[in-house]
């Protein structure tokens, strides 16, 4: 099966693996201003890990629709010394942000993924990627910035046009040098409640292209409208239910807030259905 080479870490994705997701934000949807000291930010990391966090993601701009940009010395500020202090917890560290100069910094005090909301939009995260050797996450958004991505919610047929974007943007990045790439449908980005849905349902569509996906579903607006859930931190069973057909159809890697809550749920997942998800998965 694949692995993901995260600089001195191995990653086998053998199964589905669980991405604990840190937002050093004051304006996240879901948890913002809850991590902004290092201190709490380590410590919630330190937690994560506990839970069963395979990969620690670290932002420090929201992308919430239609949320403001952030400075880019004030990203560098809130992520970097939250970075440089978890690296030391053993875990593979992801640098989420769409900003190469952020990227950069990070990659060189050791974060070992990137994950890019505008799927390499920039040239220069490919060009880190390259310089770096380390995996990027190429995630769908129809346009690349967070305030305008709604505007832009208009598909004739969203599962068709996203495969085609990440496999142009895989295709891409592939040539110029940079050695893995993850790919994410980019769920509440620049999709209402319907495209999302059709995208988890078809997702096997995706993982056939035969790169790992990823998929972010967490606590997200369409989990809300579903469950009828109107506070983000209490979307937790609906966000797992989301994430396990995910990970049925081939999902690779989850991204989640309550790791705990979906490490137990694939933990069972995987006793029941993992030679069947293995097998549909080496198919693919």
């Amino acid at each position: 099966m694949t692995q993901l080479a995260l600089r001195e870490h191995r990653l086998s994705l053998d199964r589905p693996r669980i991405m604990g997701i840190l937002n050093v934000t004051p304006d996240s949807f879901s948890d913002g201003g809850r991590y902004l000291r290092v201190e709490a930010a380590v410590a919630r990391a330190r937690a994560l890990i506990e839970e069963g966090a395979d990969i620690i993601d670290v932002g420090g701009e929201s992308t919430r629709p239609g949320a403001e940009p952030v400075p880019v010395e004030e990203e560098k500020r809130r992520v970097l010394p939250v970075i440089e202090a978890i690296l030391e917890l053993g875990v593979p560290v992801s640098i989420d942000t769409r900003k190469p100069e952020v990227a950069a910094e990070a990659l060189a005090l050791g974060a070992h993924l990137i994950n890019d909301v505008t799927g390499l939009a920039h040239p220069e995260m490919t060009a880190l990627a390259v310089r770096y050797q380390v995996p990027v996450v190429i995630m769908h958004m129809p346009v690349p910035d967070p305030r305008t991505m709604m505007d832009h919610a208009r598909y004739l047929d969203v599962v068709a046009e996203v495969r085609a974007f990440l496999l142009s943007r895989a295709r891409q990045a592939l040539r110029a040098g940079v050695p893995q790439v993850v790919l994410d449908p980019g769920i509440g980005f620049g999709k209402k409640r319907h495209h999302n849905l059709l995208l988890l349902r078809h997702l096997d569509r995706i993982a056939s292209l035969g790169f790992p996906v990823l998929v972010g579903a967490s606590r997200k607006r369409t989990i809300g409208e579903l469950t009828g859930v109107e506070a983000p931190a209490e979307r937790v069973f609906g966000s797992v239910a989301a994430h396990l057909a995910a990970a049925r159809r081939g999902a690779r890697i989850l991204r989640v807030h309550d790791v705990r809550a979906h490490r137990e749920a694939l933990d069972v997942f995987w006793a029941i259905e993992g030679e069947t998800w293995v097998a549909s998965s080496s198919k693919a």
